[in-house]
């Protein structure tokens, strides 16, 4: 979960429209509909690696940002289209953030962790059906597919975009392929815990974002919530989590060969597994060296967002304390959770999963 409405500040333009870029050096970091243009910041292959994400929080901020028209970001994409991407998709708080930086691997693998441009395409999509057509869509997800070279690539947005999952799934654009998906979530429990302890940052973005996702799908209808700015934090928390799993479990239906569930309990208690299903969903081609070297002593021994030294013990150690502490409280918002739980079911995303986390 983030700030929806950050970006690279693509106004900081250095020069006249130019041609487009072809490769990710240069990232689409803006769009501009009502002007048809395209706002390209230059990067690094290092910049994509080391920046947890790419919004605001991009590390070393872009020194260059140009803008291309869009009749000409459709001659490039008609003369140079990239392949498709592997995608993945999140509820917020489910190490999907760990799972990328285990999958960004230089010559290899590139991934593009929550590219603000397409919180932004997500917020057009749901400020009016005609201000998205399927154009627009098609140019940033194929801009945002560009591999460097010999590199496949796979595209985390932050969950603030889910809005696009279904297209996604189905082919952004007329006779286009769909996108091999990866969903991943967490059980309930462990998602009211995160936002306990990361209270302030929920208290700030979380009903408001919240009420964002409602309007995604028919949910509102479904269970009568159509606003959570009344709830309480927890209670919006509830929401929050089970509008996004209420809308995986439809895409997942519609499109079951395309999608693949991860939970984040089974990552974290199989790691090794959990990321070979990965890489074959998304034909990464990762092996089993690669992925043993990962798990005992690269991305899964570090802190996804902060780059620390962070393991599976000190994880359980603070989840832990976290249960102790707020064991009762979150007890309350389940029980309070029942209800609506018992009028839309959430089914489980893999085989094995409680839903709701005992």
């Amino acid at each position: 979960m983030s700030e929806t409405d950050a970006n690279l500040d693509p106004r900081r333009d250095r020069g006249p429209p130019v041609e487009p870029p072809g490769g990710p050096e240069w990232l689409l970091a803006g769009i501009d509909p009502a002007h048809d243009a395209f706002q390209f910041a230059a990067v690094s292959r290092a910049t994509y690696r080391d920046s947890a994400f790419l919004d605001h929080r991009i590390r070393p901020r872009p020194a260059e940002v140009r803008t291309v028209a869009g009749e000409a970001v459709d001659r490039a994409l008609a003369s140079a289209p990239p392949p498709p991407a592997g995608w993945i998709f999140h509820t917020a708080f489910c190490c999907s953030t760990l799972l990328a930086h285990c999958l960004d691997h230089p010559e290899r693998t590139l991934v593009l962790r929550e590219p603000a441009v397409l919180s932004r395409l997500a917020a057009l999509c749901r400020e009016s059906a005609a201000a998205v057509d399927t154009t627009l869509l098609q140019r940033v997800i194929c801009l945002s597919e560009r591999p460097f070279a010999g590199e496949r690539v796979v595209v985390k947005p932050s969950n603030y975009a889910n809005a696009l999952l279904p297209a996604l799934a189905t082919g952004p654009g007329k006779d286009d392929t769909p996108r091999s998906c990866v969903l991943m979530s967490c059980s309930l429990r462990a998602l009211l815990l995160s936002v306990l302890k990361k209270q302030d940052e929920a208290e700030r973005l979380l009903a408001s974002f919240t009420d964002a996702l409602l309007r995604d799908t028919d949910y509102a209808e479904r269970t009568g919530i159509h606003s959570v700015a009344d709830l309480d934090l927890l209670r919006q928390a509830v929401v929050f989590w089970h509008c996004q799993r209420y809308q995986f479990q439809a895409v997942s239906r519609a499109a079951k060969a395309v999608t693949l569930g991860l939970t984040m309990e089974r990552f974290l208690a199989e790691p090794a597994s959990s990321l070979a299903a990965v890489g074959a969903h998304l034909s990464l081609g990762l092996g089993d060296g690669l992925i043993q070297d990962v798990v005992e002593q690269g991305a899964f021994t570090r802190h996804a967002k902060s780059g620390a030294a962070y393991g599976p013990d000190q994880r359980r150690v603070e989840s832990a304390a976290m249960e102790q502490r707020h064991g009762e409280t979150v007890a309350g918002a389940l029980r309070w959770a029942e209800t609506v739980l018992r009028d839309v079911p959430v089914e489980p995303l893999m085989a094995g999963e409680d839903p709701i986390g005992g």
